[in-house]
């Protein structure tokens, strides 16, 4: 019993430090997107982004990752279906309802933490969404007692932290990405790229310079119009941010673009970039519209087949 205590009471500070770490990542995800966090984006957002940074902890040191993990995204998650009174309100901005439900949570805990024996076999449990997927939790309070959770003077503990924090930044970003656009470039002329064009080379190069595109590329091979072997690339670009227009492409500024990727192509961005650059236009389910290019004659790098 004291041991599921003593947990509980680690777990209640390790939220408060948690806690104050969300606040700094909302300021800086508003920030570098330019946006205003005035609106209040609801109850489900609230409990996923809570419940997927818990759940990043659960491949972590064994079952001091693994239980801590479900015990927590169970408690939190289960807010979908037994809503709190303190949650079960409008609040003036994503930031108030994310330290509303970090408070709702440790005072869960702090009740457990009283009366351990009357919640001893009391099952939390429930199922969220996160920028990898939707996964399910569930735990009882007992399970506490099969662990040892780390206490401040434990690195350990700033691992399970850096992990958390990680996982709500991705969860923050994934959310507000979705405000943007990708656009999808579509020429009347797509450039063909002849060998020995390197499509890794050719983005690592251009992407530095351009943070807020993608490229697909696909290898082809054909008979030009001799019947010669021709064996060539060809580029699909895609562009991340307001929405691209005739004069304009709308990208993403590039202090968003450092923050948000990891890579270019092979070659590193940010190490602690919170995405692959491929995850973020093909995973993340954000809108894409249409740019159309008449770009019939257009000559556009010396690998290009006319």
């Amino acid at each position: 019993m004291e041991t599921v205590k003593n947990n509980l009471n680690k777990m209640i500070t390790f939220n408060k430090d948690l806690l104050n770490q969300t606040n700094m990542k909302i300021e800086n995800a508003y920030a570098l997107l330019s946006q205003t966090d005035n609106t209040d984006l609801g109850l489900l957002i609230g409990v996923n982004l809570l419940s997927g940074c818990f759940w990043a902890i659960g491949s972590m040191f064994g079952p001091m990752g693994n239980i801590p993990a479900n015990f927590l995204s169970g408690l939190v998650s289960y807010y979908t279906t037994e809503t709190p009174p303190s949650l079960n309100d409008l609040f003036s901005s994503l930031l108030v309802r994310l330290q509303k439900t970090f408070i709702q949570t440790n005072e869960d805990l702090a009740n457990y933490y009283q009366d351990p024996s009357a919640n001893w076999d009391k099952t939390v449990s429930g199922s969220f969404t996160t920028p990898f997927g939707k996964f399910n939790a569930s735990s009882k309070l007992s399970d506490l007692a099969n662990i040892d959770f780390p206490e401040q003077t434990d690195p350990k503990y700033y691992d399970l932290l850096n992990a958390c924090i990680k996982a709500l930044d991705q969860g923050i970003w994934a959310e507000l990405l979705n405000r943007f656009v990708i656009t999808d470039y579509q020429e009347d002329v797509p450039p063909l790229w002849k060998l020995p064009c390197n499509p890794n080379d050719e983005d690592n190069n251009f992407l530095p310079r351009q943070k807020s595109y993608y490229h697909i590329w696909t290898y082809h091979e054909d008979k030009d119009c001799y019947g010669n072997l021709v064996k060539y690339y060809h580029r699909e670009e895609y562009n991340i941010g307001t929405g691209a227009s005739t004069f304009s492409d709308g990208a993403l500024n590039n202090s968003a673009c450092n923050y948000l990727f990891h890579n270019y192509a092979s070659d590193i961005a940010n190490k602690d970039g919170l995405f692959e650059r491929e995850f973020v236009f093909t995973k993340l389910n954000i809108p894409t519209a249409i740019q159309y290019i008449h770009n019939r004659g257009n000559k556009k790098s010396s690998c290009i087949i006319i």
